[in-house]
């Protein structure tokens, strides 16, 4: 009798939740996006047999974004959500599967990123890279970064025709670069066209060393003026298929651009 009930309690413990401490540990791997990879590391513990807890570090340019990990598992499946510093707050699902973990983060019920991790041998430390910067705490929509360009075209009813571009960069730590410019113009004589830089907004935001994060589907830049940090809005933004539509919230200006031109 005592071999039998020690068998069922067996049976149990593998059916039970239990089962989903597999989740457990440290995996490595990383987080991909419409723009490309990004290392990331994923710290995996329990509060209860089927409730899961810990974080998920990406590693970008030198800095690491955490975002904080409360969910629930079923057998090979885990889904919960993803909480960053500034509150915004993910949903993600994961499967266990051949010892390695995929994973799908959405934000308002779009997936965004897609995750792969392996146990880890030893964990990732940002430590190990000289060039580490101290992280801001900051929140950048993924979907944001890369080369952004705004065109331009007229005509006029003497034959001339034109037009120009000018193009920005959002760096993955914040930053912005310009880009560069262009400009043509046609008529029935004459034709021209010319390209370079310069963008002098840019240099400003540069020089007074800004940085762009996310908040919501609000663009914002952070500055520090005399020592005093600011949190300035700048646009709504909505991005669909390589399109970003910028409405500036102040005077509802609209410009769009699209992506890697």
């Amino acid at each position: 009798m005592k071999k039998l009930i020690l068998f069922y309690s067996l049976f149990m413990m593998i059916e039970s939740p239990i089962f989903a401490q597999s989740f457990l540990g440290n995996w490595q791997g990383q987080v991909k996006g419409s723009n490309g990879s990004l290392k990331a590391e994923l710290l995996l513990k329990t509060a209860n047999a089927n409730q899961l807890s810990g974080q998920m570090v990406v590693f970008s340019g030198g800095e690491t974004n955490t975002y904080q990990i409360k969910g629930n598992t079923a057998a090979n499946t885990a889904s919960g959500t993803l909480t960053y510093n500034d509150g915004t707050v993910f949903t993600f699902v994961m499967q266990l599967q051949n010892n390695a973990i995929q994973q799908k983060i959405s934000y308002n019920n779009q997936v965004i990123l897609e995750g792969s991790f392996a146990k880890a041998t030893a964990a990732v430390s940002p430590q190990t890279n000289n060039t580490a910067v101290k992280p801001d705490g900051l929140y950048r929509d993924p979907n944001l970064v890369g080369k952004w360009t705004n065109q331009e075209n007229y005509s006029s009813n003497g034959g001339f025709y034109g037009g120009s571009s000018t193009s920005i960069i959002l760096n993955a730590d914040g930053t912005i670069d310009d880009g560069g410019s262009s400009s043509y113009v046609s008529g029935p004589n004459s034709s021209g066209n010319s390209s370079g830089g310069g963008n002098s907004a840019i240099a400003q935001v540069k020089a007074a060393g800004a940085r762009w994060f996310t908040k919501g589907n609000i663009l914002y830049w952070r500055v520090n003026v005399n020592g005093k940090i600011t949190d300035v809005a700048n646009s709504k933004y909505y991005i669909e298929r390589g399109a970003l539509l910028l409405t500036d919230v102040n005077t509802g200006k609209k410009m769009l651009y699209y992506k890697g031109k």
